[in-house]
């Protein structure tokens, strides 16, 4: 069964992500085990859509990709330059990763709806339509209508200075993603600070910009973070000490927020002495915690 996924989302990117992720596991959890080759194609024009799913070269039916898909067109969307009309992804085998692309331009289907043509460059407007898409409107082309797919992030960013949000998803072009499986941690420390500890572990001292595994609880919560800050409060299975390696087993929808493989390990190449330390201050920050991670090898 699926559990409800964070929507506390920062950008158009992180929703988006979401969203993807939310197809590829709908569209693995239909398919039987065992499978090769999964591939999705969603082509739509207005409200008119045809999503085909196949399993190792044979059509299968996977149920609710629809609304995703629709809200992904929302989120790509630019301004003046439309979003895209296909969108195909493969599934990795074996882990939580695809490639695929989108186009924003090629006719996703042969005939186009006059209906579904108009709705299209009604809700999402642009400079230059194809000529396939003139081709099958009724009618002359539509005043655009003014669109705020992803204005909520806009202003969460503008409440913070000059910053700049990410640009939207794309619209023409690769997609993919591929989920860390491994680190290297060479540099460890450790704080504590009004109620607040943790615990991080990196690649390089000294470099901000370095891989990360952060862990830090503060009264009965945790928080399990990598890159950029982006993590989880929940969802972390278990915590494993293997000799010089430290192995997470995490929920899906845990793996995707830290854009990690289910199991992540990290590989602990730190100075002689630091392990020890490490045995004994990281289930001190886990023990107390509501829902704590399994610990074992500690």
């Amino acid at each position: 069964m699926m559990t409800k996924r964070n929507r506390n989302w920062r950008s158009r990117n992180d929703e988006a992500h979401a969203r993807l992720m939310e197809i590829c596991d709908l569209t693995r959890t239909t398919a039987a085990p065992g499978w090769s080759r999964l591939t999705v194609r969603h082509a739509q024009v207005g409200p008119y859509a045809l999503t085909t799913v196949t399993r190792d070269g044979r059509e299968i039916t996977v149920e609710g990709t629809a609304e995703p898909f629709q809200r992904l067109r929302e989120l790509s969307y630019r301004e003046d330059a439309g979003t895209w009309f296909t969108c195909e992804l493969e599934l990795s085998p074996g882990g939580r990763g695809y490639t695929g692309r989108v186009d924003s331009t090629a006719p996703p289907f042969g005939d186009v709806p006059p209906s579904a043509a108009l709705a299209e460059l009604t809700a999402f407007p642009r400079e230059e339509p194809p000529g396939w898409l003139l081709d099958a409107l009724p009618t002359a082309v539509p005043f655009g209508l003014s669109t705020a797919y992803g204005d909520r992030y806009d202003r969460w960013y503008a409440h913070f200075g000059d910053r700049r949000p990410p640009a939207p998803p794309p619209i023409t072009g690769e997609l993919a993603y591929r989920p860390a499986t491994t680190m290297t941690a060479r540099a460890y420390g450790h704080d504590q600070d009004r109620g607040r500890r943790l615990v991080c572990l990196t690649a390089q001292a000294d470099d901000p910009g370095a891989d990360h595994l952060l862990v830090t609880s503060h009264r009965e919560g945790y928080w399990v973070a990598r890159q950029d800050m982006r993590g989880t409060r929940e969802g972390v299975r278990s915590i494993t000490l293997d000799g010089t390696v430290l192995r997470l087993e995490l929920t899906p929808e845990a793996a995707d927020r830290l854009e990690t493989e289910s199991v992540f390990e990290v590989r602990l190449d730190l100075p002689p002495g630091t392990l020890g330390e490490l045995r004994t201050v990281l289930p001190g920050i886990l023990r107390s915690v509501d829902r704590a991670p399994e610990l074992i090898g500690f």
